[in-house]
C-alpha cells in the first residue's frame, strides 16, 4: 500500500477536481418527436444529444418494464456541440409504438471524455456523465378506435314550464288527476337534465349511444314522429347513411326527477318533446363528426353495496347485476378523451316530494368524474328491475331545500365515482385490432297487461295519456312490437333492453356467451315497456306484492309496481333470447348462443326478421 500511495497521489493531482469536472464536462439528451407513427415510418426515434466538450456518447431508449425499445446508438463529438441522432427501433420498440396507446419511455445517455490513462483510473468517474430523461411516445392512430363525444342541455324554462305550458315529472304515483294529484315541475335543480352522446368506430363500422335524462321514451309516438325510432332515422339521414339507424342506441336514464315524455304521469308539451328530439339528434351527429383516435380500456369492479334489492328476501329474486363497469377512451398522447360508466342503479335518490327538474345522481356523477379524470363522461344506466340506490342521505342535516337535495345527489354520486375510479385503475386495453359491430332486432310478444294496453288506447281520462304508438309494427291488436340491440366493441358485449330488466335477464345472456372480456347493459334503450321479468320462476313474489305488503298481513294495492308495469309474462324471456341471438350475430357465431337455451325454442317468430328489421318495418 505504501508503494501505491505516491502513484495515487500523483494521479489525483494530475486530474481536475470533481467540482471542476461538473462544470467543464456535461451532456444531455432529449426526444425531438414523440410521434410513434413517425418512429415506425423512419424505423428510429429522433433525439438530440448535447456535449459540452469532446467525447463519446451512447444512448438507448427503454420502456417502463426495462425492455430496450430503441438503440443503442453511439456518437462521437470532437468538441462542444449538439447533434440530432436517429436511434434505431428494436423489435420490441416496433411492437410498442404500433399500438394505439402512448408509451412511457426513458432516454438513457452515457457520455465519456477521451481515453484516460490507466494510472488515472481512480478519477475516471469524473469524466463520465449520465443523463436520464422521461418522455412519452404517442401511439399509432392506425391501430386506434375512433371516439367522439357531445352533449346538450335539454332543460325546460327556468320556472319548470316550457313555453308557459306545464311539464309533468315522472316516476312516482300514477297519472295527473284530482284523485292522484299531479307532480308538475317548478324549476331546475343544479344543471337540470342533459343528453350526452358517444360514438365508437373501428374506422369502418360506427356505433353511437346516447343517454337522455328523462323518465323514459317510447320507440314511436301516436301523436307524431317524436319516437326513438324517428330519432335514430334522423341521425342516419343527417349523416348521409354513414351512421345507420341500426347502429344507434338511445336510452333514458329513468330519472324520477325528470320530465315525462311517456305520458304516464301527465306528459309534457309536444313542443318540448320536439326540442329534446332535436337536441338528441344534434348531439349524436356531433359525436360522430368529432370522432378522434383513441385506445379503449375496459375495467369492472363489484358495486353491490351501492344497490338495494327490493326483493332481497326472495330466493327466486336474490341475483343482482352488481358490477360497475367503465369503458375509457384514451388519446394516443395519453390524455383521457371520454369515459363510459355503466351502473345498474335506479335514478331515485330524490323522492316524490322533489319538484325540480334533475337527472338525479347520473348528472352529478358525470360532472364529478370529469373533474377527476378529465375528458367527458357518459353514464349509461343498466339493469334497473328491482334495483334501487342503497343510501340516499345527506350528512349535513342543517341543509334545506335545493341545497339539501343537491347534497343527497352529490353524496351518492361520490360513492359511485369512487367505485368508478377503482374500475379505471384496473382497466386494461382492448385487443390491438379495433372491431365494432352493432345490430338491432325487432321482436313481438302478446301483451298480457290489460291495464297498460287499456291506458295505451284510452288513458287520457285518468290523466295518463300514454303516447306509445297503437299501430303496427309497434302494436297489432294486443301484440306488442319492440326493439333490442347487441353491440360488439373488441371483446366486450353490450346488450340493450327496452325497459327495466330484472337482473336475471343480463346475467343469463352473459352466462350464455363464453369468452367475453367484459359485458355492459343499457336499460330503457330504444323503447320503454316497463319491467321485463324473467325467468318465469321470478314472478310469484312480484305478483303477490302487487296486492299485499311484504309481510303479507295487509292489503296494499300496488305495494310494489314491478308487476303492474309488466307488459307481458313472456317478454322478459323473449328479450333474453334476442340478446343471445344478437351476441351470436355480432361475434360471428350465428344462432349458436340462442339455440343453446332451450326456452328460446318457444319464440320462433322472432327469427322471421333479420337484423335491422325494426328500422325497415318503421319505414326506414
Amino acid at each position: 500500500m505504501r508503494r501505491l500511495l505516491p502513484v495515487i497521489l500523483l494521479a489525483a493531482l494530475a486530474q481536475p477536481s470533481l467540482a471542476d469536472a461538473d462544470v467543464s464536462f456535461g451532456a444531455g439528451v432529449r426526444l425531438l418527436s414523440p410521434s410513434g407513427a413517425g418512429a415506425l415510418e423512419h424505423g428510429s426515434l429522433p433525439v438530440r444529444i448535447t456535449m459540452r466538450r469532446e467525447g463519446r456518447a451512447r444512448v438507448v431508449v427503454v420502456g417502463d418494464g426495462g425492455a430496450v425499445l430503441a438503440g443503442p446508438r453511439k456518437a462521437r463529438f470532437r468538441g462542444p456541440g449538439s447533434r440530432r441522432v436517429a436511434v434505431p427501433l428494436t423489435a420490441a420498440g416496433r411492437e410498442a409504438f404500433a399500438r394505439c396507446r402512448a408509451t412511457p419511455v426513458q432516454l438513457r445517455l452515457a457520455a465519456h471524455q477521451p481515453h484516460v490513462p490507466r494510472l488515472r483510473a481512480l478519477a475516471r468517474a469524473a469524466h463520465t456523465r449520465r443523463d436520464r430523461r422521461r418522455a412519452v411516445v404517442t401511439g399509432s392512430s392506425e391501430r386506434c378506435y375512433r371516439v367522439g363525444f357531445a352533449l346538450r342541455s335539454v332543460n325546460p324554462d327556468a320556472d319548470g314550464t316550457y313555453g308557459g305550458e306545464p311539464v309533468h315529472l315522472g316516476g312516482y304515483g300514477f297519472g295527473a288527476n284530482p284523485v292522484t294529484g299531479a307532480r308538475v315541475a317548478t324549476g331546475i335543480l343544479g344543471d337540470g337534465v342533459q343528453v350526452r352522446a358517444m360514438t365508437i368506430s373501428d374506422g369502418t363500422t360506427p356505433f353511437a349511444i346516447a343517454d337522455v335524462e328523462m323518465q323514459g321514451w317510447f320507440v314511436a309516438n301516436k301523436d307524431g314522429p317524436y319516437g326513438l325510432i324517428d330519432m335514430r332515422k334522423a341521425v342516419e339521414e343527417r349523416t348521409a347513411g354513414r351512421l345507420k339507424a341500426e347502429q344507434v342506441v338511445i336510452q333514458s336514464d329513468h330519472t324520477h326527477g325528470g320530465p315525462d315524455p311517456l305520458g304516464v304521469w301527465g306528459g309534457m308539451p309536444v313542443a318540448y318533446r320536439q326540442f329534446v328530439f332535436d337536441r338528441t339528434v344534434e348531439a349524436i351527429v356531433e359525436s360522430f363528426e368529432r370522432a378522434r383516435p383513441a385506445e379503449l380500456r375496459y375495467g369492472a369492479v363489484e358495486g353491490r353495496d351501492l344497490q338495494s334489492n327490493q326483493f332481497d328476501y326472495d330466493a327466486a329474486n336474490a341475483a343482482m347485476d352488481s358490477e360497475l363497469r367503465v369503458l375509457q377512451a384514451v388519446r394516443p398522447n395519453g390524455k383521457v378523451l371520454a369515459t363510459l360508466l355503466n351502473a345498474s342503479i335506479h335514478t331515485t335518490v330524490l323522492g316524490g316530494s322533489n319538484t325540480k327538474v334533475t337527472g338525479d345522481w347520473v348528472t352529478r356523477a358525470n360532472a364529478q368524474l370529469e373533474q377527476r379524470l378529465g375528458g367527458r363522461v357518459l353514464t349509461v344506466v343498466g339493469t334497473l328491475g328491482r334495483t334501487q340506490p342503497s343510501d340516499e342521505d345527506c350528512p349535513d342535516k342543517a341543509l334545506e331545500g335545493d341545497a339539501e337535495s343537491l347534497c343527497r345527489l352529490d353524496t351518492f354520486a361520490a360513492r359511485v365515482v369512487a367505485r368508478a375510479l377503482d374500475a379505471v385503475a384496473v382497466a386494461q386495453p382492448l385487443p390491438a385490432d379495433p372491431v365494432v359491430a352493432a345490430h338491432s332486432f325487432y321482436i313481438q310478444d302478446p301483451g298480457t297487461s290489460a291495464a297498460i294496453l287499456g291506458l295505451n288506447y284510452a288513458g287520457d281520462p285518468a290523466g295518463a295519456p300514454l303516447n306509445r304508438a297503437i299501430t303496427p309494427p309497434w302494436l297489432t291488436g294486443n301484440v306488442v312490437g319492440t326493439v333490442t340491440a347487441s353491440v360488439r366493441i373488441g371483446d366486450v358485449l353490450l346488450s340493450t333492453f327496452p325497459g327495466e330488466a330484472y337482473p336475471q335477464v343480463p346475467l343469463t345472456i352473459r352466462e350464455g356467451v363464453p369468452g367475453l372480456r367484459g359485458y355492459m347493459t343499457a336499460g330503457l334503450a330504444n323503447d320503454q315497456l316497463g319491467y321485463l321479468i324473467a325467468p318465469y320462476e321470478a314472478y310469484p313474489e312480484p305478483i303477490r306484492r302487487t296486492f299485499f305488503n311484504q309481510r303479507g298481513d295487509e292489503v296494499s294495492p300496488i305495494d310494489n309496481d314491478t308487476y303492474f308495469f309488466n307488459v307481458s309474462h313472456t317478454m322478459g324471456e323473449r328479450v333474453i333470447c334476442a340478446g343471445l341471438r344478437g351476441a351470436g350475430e355480432v361475434f360471428g357465431k350465428g344462432l349458436q348462443f340462442r339455440e343453446a337455451r332451450e326456452r328460446c325454442g318457444a319464440f320462433p317468430n322472432d327469427l322471421a326478421h333479420g337484423p335491422g328489421a325494426d328500422v325497415e318495418l318503421a319505414g326506414g
